[in-house]
């Protein structure tokens, strides 16, 4: 069954492409259940299996990513989720691993991120995009997650990929180095959500105490923000000030 999902016609699919695949099969037999004919060998030895969990805002491509992961050895699907209802459900059934599918700004996967965190959840977490946007990668070195896969990875190396993060290593597409580096062209390309929202506080004028206060985070953590960046406080004038945040205004929703 793994297989017919990854190869169709001889051709090696996508994860998009897979997708796109499962979707089909099941619009074309919709009363055909799961499995049918003989039950498939089990192994004697018990399998660890990894418990995964997928959040897509839309509901038919995270059920059809979902029957991907399913026919994979040592995986099982514990639900599929959009993005309001996952903070609740992840934080109650406790996954090994959650697929975020993400747009190119990566708003929905960071603020789910931090309320998971928060509610002192602990898990691997993979997103999953359309393209290589240089804020995704940036997003993923600052959270400290398990990696990024596009949907254009052929289908077939998912298992290998998920097994990686599933061991302890992190995925990420070949030119996510390449991408970041285009991206500091732009100063502020490279700056992730948390040094853009530095930043915005810093062009208001506030002082380091009360940037730390706002964000709950420490001054010193301020402070040690990239300077190139950041002006200080203390000096930075007014026409200064202002120029940086035309600059982050204009920036933001590309970023965030």
């Amino acid at each position: 069954m793994a297989e017919s999902t990854v190869k169709t016609s001889g051709r090696k699919l996508s994860i998009a492409h897979a997708i796109t695949y499962q979707i089909a099969r099941r619009s074309a037999l919709p009363d055909m259940p799961a499995h049918s004919g003989a039950t498939p060998v089990r192994p004697a030895e018990p399998v660890t299996q990894v418990r995964v969990a997928i959040v897509d805002d839309r509901r038919l491509i995270g059920e059809s990513l979902a029957g991907l992961v399913r026919v994979l050895d040592g995986f099982v699907v514990m639900g599929t989720y959009n993005s309001d209802a996952a903070r609740t459900e992840i934080a109650a059934h406790c996954p090994d691993l959650l697929l975020v599918a993400v747009g190119a700004d990566g708003n929905n996967a960071l603020e789910l991120i931090r309320a998971l965190r928060d509610r002192g959840v602990d898990l691997k977490i993979v997103l999953l995009a359309d393209v290589l946007a240089p804020g995704l990668a940036a997003l993923v070195l600052d959270e400290r997650l398990n990696g990024l896969l596009l949907t254009n990875t052929p289908a077939s190396d998912l298992a290998a990929c998920l097994d990686q993060v599933r061991h302890g290593h992190a995925v990420m597409p070949a030119d996510w180095h390449r991408a970041l580096a285009h991206s500091r062209d732009d100063p502020l390309e490279s700056l992730s959500e948390r040094q853009l929202e530095v930043l915005e506080l810093v062009s208001e004028g506030c002082s380091y105490d009360e940037i730390g206060a706002r964000l709950f985070i420490t001054a010193n953590t301020v402070k040690f923000q990239p300077e190139d960046h950041l002006p200080s406080p203390r000096c930075a004038k007014p026409r200064r000030r202002r120029a940086v945040a035309e600059r982050t205004r204009h920036r933001a929703p590309d970023l965030t």
